[in-house]
């Protein structure tokens, strides 16, 4: 539940850009396996690393937070930048980081690791053991990259562990949320494509303890938003994007995504990039599929984080 403690923020506050912006670069919020073999485990370990976003100006009270995580069909992108040849403009999340510190939030840009360093999935699976999760584009990037099409164990390794990567990171800020100025009961999560499955599998899946979760283009294995309902545990609200023309493999799944978020009352905003594909900026113009008044990409992530986290 967030906190109610407010009072130094002004009306207005976390929809205004107001603050200039601090960057930290390259701090170590947790160590993960790779070079997987299912024999022997992970052959040797890596940091894991996030680039921090803050308001130059300081307060009192405890920020909210933003964890986002870039996408590149769990084999491109970085932190710091999204930028794919021959693909249409996206906006990194690094990007995104800073304009909402630039309205007060705390944000964090982090790594997570990529098929191609095969992954150790860990020990806390939450995929199914008939995992249907459609490869298309997947593999198209592997094409791309000169490898041959992905098997579904590398596919089931690489998203349990990229999703161990987001809750760690979720855990890494909950437990320094005094020294990093966070309010630990309004801390959301997101992300584009990858980056945005990953935190859905964070928040319904391994259950991490969120207020809010925006996808842009993302989605979830089929069958798992019904945890929460299992576990009894209060789901966070979700904020949905995609484009008109969007990935066959993410367009297919919203509808169905939606209707499910309802079905089990977890509550969900959806908006529409017209006349977009898979990739578009956060300046782009977005539609509610409630009829809501038209806005853009990143208006609709402020109007959405203000409202749900309750300032």
């Amino acid at each position: 539940m967030p906190s109610s403690k407010t009072a130094e923020f002004p009306p207005g506050a976390f929809l205004e850009k107001t603050f200039e912006v601090h960057v930290e670069a390259d701090v170590t919020y947790g160590v993960a396996g790779i070079g997987y073999d299912p024999a022997h485990g992970a052959r040797r370990y890596r940091p894991l690393k996030l680039d921090i976003y803050r308001p130059r100006e300081t307060t009192r009270t405890p920020r909210p937070a933003l964890i986002l995580a870039f996408g590149g069909a769990f084999h491109r992108g970085s932190k710091s930048e999204e930028v794919f040849e021959g693909e249409a403009p996206s906006t990194a999340m690094a990007e995104y980081c800073r304009e909402f510190a630039r309205r007060g939030y705390i944000c964090f840009s982090i790594e997570y690791r990529l098929m191609q360093e095969d992954p150790d999935p860990g020990v806390t699976p939450v995929l199914p053991n008939d995992l249907v999760f459609k490869s298309d584009r997947i593999n198209y990037v592997r094409g791309l990259l000169g490898l041959p099409p992905c098997t579904p164990l590398m596919l089931r390794n690489t998203i349990e562990a990229s999703t161990d990567d987001m809750s760690k990171a979720v855990a890494y800020v909950r437990s320094q949320a005094a020294a990093l100025g966070v309010d630990a009961s309004r801390i959301a999560i997101g992300g584009f494509s990858a980056g945005g499955t990953i935190a859905l599998h964070a928040a319904f899946a391994e259950l991490a303890p969120v207020a809010a979760v925006v996808v842009l283009s993302g989605r979830i294995v089929p069958g798992l938003l019904d945890t929460c309902r299992r576990t009894g545990i209060d789901p966070p609200p979700v904020l949905l994007f995609h484009g008109e023309n969007d990935l066959p493999d993410i367009f297919d799944s919203q509808e169905p995504m939606r209707v499910r978020m309802n079905d089990l009352g977890i509550a969900s905003d959806s908006w529409v990039v017209p006349g977009r594909g898979h990739f578009y900026l956060r300046t782009a113009q977005v539609v509610s599929k409630a009829g809501g008044t038209p806005s853009d990409v990143e208006t609709a992530m402020a109007a959405f984080l203000h409202d749900r986290l309750r300032f």
